[in-house]
């Protein structure tokens, strides 16, 4: 499909001026993550080999990844400056129709298209999840441990059992559907929203966005645990979408470090995570072959990484 959308001229202008995949200087949240999770990569730390915690770059798969982006960027498949390439401009290419594939949130469709849709009336989106890799094992997704936010009430600012106790009931009260629906969609139905199908739907976004959305730092839980109404959507690639995102829970490809300590890590997180990264865009971009990259995991272990290593399997043992 990469090469479809470079080379078959998909706007029928005649000029060779459309890629396939648009990609971003994020080894995470960018397209290099999720195509690893197609190809069977581990999650993070999310590997275990013969009992013992194993990170993912040093699995054959991370491998294959690596050799799949580097081919789309050695035929032109791909934004061949993606390591400088921000969000903003990763997603205008596929917005103005320079680029055809896109590799992110499913849910960010809808925002898409309304932009896209401006600067061409007939552009048309669609949304996929289930992408089975080479080797025809079971699809599966990588995932986020399931919080989004870390409430902390220390001593020093809560004085008694009897204060905290009052602010633990108004963080209750938070997740009231009265509350989070206030929080999330307005104060009055038919003022800022409307309920179609019991789904909420944005009445005026001007409105909304100046009255409303300043109190969304309010909204907790999620409509399982809250009640509050979730969005309506007329564009069918973004009610998909939502179904897609629920499906993908049956696939997810967990990380096993997340219940599990490592000092080393901790402090030196940043250091050792930037020499794999600094890696792994070389041998993609073609800098350094396979024996460079062996020699750079050599070189996260004497950082630490031996340490890290140790330590996370000695904590996953305690457990």
């Amino acid at each position: 499909m990469a090469k479809a959308f470079t080379e078959d001229d998909p706007d029928g202008d005649g000029k060779d001026n459309t890629i396939g995949l648009t990609d971003r200087n994020d080894l995470i949240y960018g397209s290099f993550k999720t195509i690893a999770s197609w190809f069977g990569t581990p999650n993070y730390w999310g590997g275990e080999k013969d009992g013992e915690i194993v990170p993912q770059f040093m699995y054959p798969e991370y491998i294959e990844t690596m050799d799949f982006i580097k081919k789309l960027h050695e035929n032109g498949y791909m934004n061949q400056d993606f390591l400088v390439t921000s969000k903003e401009d990763q997603t205008e290419m596929f917005k103005n129709g320079t680029a055809g594939l896109y590799v992110g949130s499913m849910s960010d469709v809808k925002a898409m298209y309304d932009d896209a849709s401006k600067i061409n009336p007939d552009v048309e989106y669609d949304v996929q999840n289930y992408v089975e890799g080479p080797h025809g094992g079971e699809y599966g997704i990588w995932s986020i441990p399931g919080f989004g936010s870390l409430m902390l009430f220390p001593k020093s600012s809560v004085g008694s059992e009897e204060e905290l106790k009052n602010i633990l009931e108004f963080y209750d009260y938070l997740m009231t559907p009265e509350v989070a629906n206030l929080a999330l969609w307005g104060g009055e139905e038919g003022v800022h929203y409307e309920l179609i199908d019991g789904r909420a739907k944005v009445i005026d976004q001007t409105k909304y966005d100046a009255e409303v959305r300043p109190y969304k730092i309010f909204e907790i839980g999620e409509p399982e645990t809250s009640g509050k109404y979730e969005p309506y959507n007329e564009y069918e690639p973004a009610i998909k979408a939502i179904e897609l995102e629920k499906d993908n829970e049956n696939y997810l490809i967990k990380d096993p470090t997340v219940t599990l300590d490592s000092e080393t890590y901790a402090k030196n997180a940043g250091q050792l995570d930037q020499i794999i990264s600094d890696a792994t865009y070389q041998y993609m971009l073609g800098e350094m072959d396979e024996d460079g990259f062996q020699a750079a995991i050599k070189k996260w272990e004497e950082a630490g990484g031996s340490d890290v290593l140790k330590e996370f399997n000695e904590s996953l043992k305690n457990q």
